[in-house]
């Protein structure tokens, strides 16, 4: 997501000024939380800001200078895990409910509960429940289902299968296993969900939250019936073209044309620029 991940961590990209975290930890109000945590990776200090001013009820990790992966953020915080752990990728847009997850995992009594999607190519895993096997999808292009980024694990998996080792990614460390082994259940969802992180993708949620029978997303502006947003403090000189993504405190001056393009906050489209499927950030464009 660099450039835009080196002037704001990735959990704080706005989607229609929400934060990708504000999503996320909005998703699990009906939840009963022993305790939540947020992994802090990178030396950015948005994220710990934000949290602290707006979620006091969340407890933070620090990863250090270096990326130490999900699992080995997982043994980390080991000592103060519950006996079911709830992951959730923070670039994880979904009207996924995590109380639906955490059920369908009580009832299926495997250590491992997937919440995922069938694709008729990219797939993560193919097979059947209790035969699956996890797919290279450097050498191999198949159907199946895409992992979406959230699960459920019991705790007692994590005392078996985490040995300490840093860094450590959650497919190598847990999923490989339970797959192997079939001491998993996938969990089918069949409504919104999208990986916001990479530039494409990330286009794609905030023009997708232009349509809220799509993407359903309280924000602080205003959406237009012709399929544009105005953030707060945004102003135009001209009229936004359809899918333009104005966020807070940005400016679309007179004589330029944006059309599905989000506009940085703060950032000004210039009279004569033309911006069309990308992210106007700072002075330039971005084409994705």
């Amino acid at each position: 997501m660099r450039p835009l991940t080196d002037h704001l961590p990735k959990a704080m990209l706005p989607i229609l000024d929400v934060p990708l975290i504000d999503l996320v930890l909005s998703r699990g109000g009906s939840v009963d939380w022993a305790e939540r945590f947020v992994n802090l990776s990178g030396p950015l200090p948005q994220l710990r800001e934000h949290l602290t001013q707006n979620h006091c009820d969340v407890t933070t990790l620090q990863e250090g200078p270096g990326p130490i992966g999900q699992a080995a953020t997982l043994q980390r915080l080991l000592p103060q895990l519950a006996q079911t752990i709830l992951t959730y990728n923070c670039d994880l847009v979904a009207d996924l409910d995590p109380a639906m997850l955490l059920a369908r995992h009580a009832e299926g009594k495997k250590s491992a509960t997937l919440a995922v999607q069938r694709v008729a190519s990219g797939a993560d895993f193919t097979g059947q429940d209790g035969a699956l096997r996890l797919v290279d999808r450097r050498r191999e292009n198949a159907p199946g289902f895409v992992f979406l980024g959230a699960a459920c694990f019991d705790r007692n998996l994590l005392d078996t299968r985490l040995d300490g080792s840093s860094p450590a990614g959650l497919t190598e460390a847990l999923l490989r296993p339970v797959i192997d082994t079939g001491d998993v259940v996938l969990v089918e969802h069949a409504g919104y969900a999208r990986d916001a992180g990479t530039p494409a993708s990330y286009l794609a949620v905030n023009l997708d939250a232009l349509h809220p029978e799509r993407l359903r997303i309280d924000t602080p502006g205003t959406i237009s019936p012709q399929g544009w947003y105005l953030g707060p403090g945004s102003s135009t000189g001209t009229a936004p073209g359809k899918g333009a993504v104005l966020l807070a405190g940005s400016r679309i001056e007179k004589g330029a044309k944006v059309t599905d393009c989000v506009v940085w906050p703060g950032c000004t489209v210039p009279s004569g620029a033309r911006a069309s499927g990308g992210i106007w950030f700072l002075d330039r464009f971005l084409g994705v």
